[in-house]
């Protein structure tokens, strides 16, 4: 009996084998250029709204503009901080401790 070590990279093998055979042997369909799909015309014998309230989407989209812009708007206090120094000296780092021995 053949053992799985030497099984499993034969199938693996074969499979790569005739993947490229397939790919490299085989020609490809034929495909047609000509084909052109008729022109759309757009249904008009739908319901149309007359009225022209607006409606959920609209809305949705007109109250994801009003926070998009009182997002992006500038903040007047926005550059508070920036009136400190920066700090020029050495900031000093914590101590190494020892480690613990039990």
């Amino acid at each position: 009996m053949i053992s799985l070590r030497l099984a499993i990279p034969g199938v693996l093998l074969a499979a790569a084998a005739a993947g490229c055979f397939t790919y490299f042997v085989v020609p490809p369909p034929p495909v047609e250029v000509d084909q052109r799909l008729p022109p759309t015309v757009p249904d008009m014998k739908g319901p149309t709204n007359i009225d022209r309230r607006p409606s959920v989407e609209e809305k949705a989209a007109a109250a994801f503009q009003q926070a998009a812009a009182a997002i992006l708007r500038p903040l007047p206090n926005a550059l508070a901080s920036a009136d400190e120094p920066p700090i020029t000296g050495r900031i000093p780092l914590p101590k190494r401790r020892p480690i613990p021995r039990p």
